[in-house]
């Protein structure tokens, strides 16, 4: 069942046509991020997003179907090898290169977070890893390397092509630079788009914002009963005692 699950949460990784060409790099360059939500020493609070043009970048929603259950923490948790509460401290860019299958996949977001506590796995707070989540921003030409032919005649067939692309599963959330979010990770090689990396899992539902009941920062010392994950489909904030205890 495990296996199941796995193979469904990574949909968006593999789901995507099995080229060889390396796309090019994107120029994306790096700007400084709105102030963090806690203090992490180790970031470098830095959005190659941020350095874009919004005018030059194109939504493409993806509308995927998942079992029931696919975003529930129950779901996750066996899914993931490790589950942290982390702050994003880059966005480093966006990719459809699989590093290691050498393949072209749908888009990625790349970077690094910072972690604050480790409720599953052998992550130490402190520690900083890079990431890659499902759903990004990229070229628009590495976008059409990432589709099927037909699709791909289809989108090239139009008057006039954005430069960028960002695709997202559709109600799915942004990774936002300065945030601290409860996050399912896995470094499954499943998984793995870029070497010694750890992929997000369960979209929404795997990247849950998280806050200080107490109107404080989260830091490694905060309990977990002063700590609040929001559920994206409730529109309301949990208590992670609910889900683990310190």
């Amino acid at each position: 069942m495990k296996r199941f699950y796995s193979i469904v949460l990574c949909i968006l990784f593999t789901a995507a046509c099995s080229l060889n060409d390396k796309p090019d790099t994107a120029n994306l360059g790096l700007s400084a991020a709105p102030a963090p939500s806690a203090s992490v020493l180790a970031c470098s609070y830095t959005d190659a997003y941020a350095q874009l043009d919004p005018d030059s970048i194109r939504v493409q929603n993806q509308l995927l179907e998942f079992f029931p259950g696919a975003f529930e923490h129950e779901t996750l948790l066996s899914a993931s090898t490790d589950v942290v509460i982390a702050t994003v401290c880059s966005i480093e860019g966006g990719s459809t290169y699989n590093e290691s299958k050498q393949t072209t996949i749908a888009p990625y977001t790349y970077g690094t977070l910072t972690i604050l506590k480790s409720v599953k796995g052998d992550l130490s707070s402190g520690q900083t890893i890079h990431f890659t989540r499902s759903g990004g921003i990229v070229p628009v030409d590495d976008y059409l390397r990432s589709l099927e032919t037909t699709q791909r005649e289809a989108f090239a067939s139009a008057a006039e092509k954005p430069a960028y692309i960002k695709q997202k599963v559709d109600g799915d959330i942004d990774i936002e630079v300065g945030k601290t979010y409860l996050i399912y990770l896995s470094d499954d090689e499943v998984y793995q788009t870029q070497s010694s990396s750890y992929a997000i899992l369960g979209h929404q539902g795997g990247l849950r914002e998280i806050r200080n009941s107490e109107n404080l920062p989260v830091t490694p010392e905060t309990s977990f009963s002063n700590l609040e994950a929001y559920q994206l489909t409730t529109d309301s904030w949990e208590s992670l005692n609910l889900l683990f205890s310190d």
